[in-house]
């Protein structure tokens, strides 16, 4: 966070000389203080986020993957008049331990087309998927995994 404050400080300023960035990192340095000491603020937390950066950043390019290979299978539903659409609300449930974990799976599902997550109480998922192939995927989901990994 102190990092972070110090270049918006320099960004904000416009130019860099020592007078600025001495007096940005004093500046900095109290704000993070104060952080610290009133608003229950814990480095040891930035510390464990950014250990989970790696992770992070794969979960999003696999979402990323994810997003791009159920468009064109949608876009391919769409377009053929042959494919039946067999539309159904798939029930699983998840390992995942923590609201974050849940929330961050139901959005991914929610934003890879062909499915959405229709609740998500506790471990129990309800998911409408609009075809077979999109079934198959949601019970078969790599951001589980992914989200697993990061939860730990």
């Amino acid at each position: 966070m102190f990092v972070l404050l110090f270049a918006l400080w320099i960004l904000f300023n416009g130019k860099i000389t020592l007078e600025i960035c001495l007096f940005g990192l004093v500046i900095s340095g109290a704000i993070y203080l104060f952080a610290i000491k009133l608003l229950d603020y814990d480095p040891k937390k930035e510390l464990k986020a950014l250990k989970k950066l790696g992770g992070i950043f794969h979960f999003l390019l696999v979402l990323l993957r994810d997003i791009i290979k159920a468009s064109f299978h949608v876009i391919g539903v769409i377009l053929s008049p042959k494919k039946e659409v067999d539309p159904k609300l798939v029930f699983f449930y998840t390992d995942l331990s923590t609201d974050t974990g849940r929330v961050g799976l139901a959005n991914a599902i929610t934003l890879t087309p062909g499915t959405i997550t229709v609740f998500c109480e506790h471990e129990l998922f309800c998911v409408h998927a609009l075809d077979t192939a999109s079934q198959a995927d949601v019970d078969e989901s790599q951001f589980m995994h992914l989200l697993n990994k990061l939860e730990d």
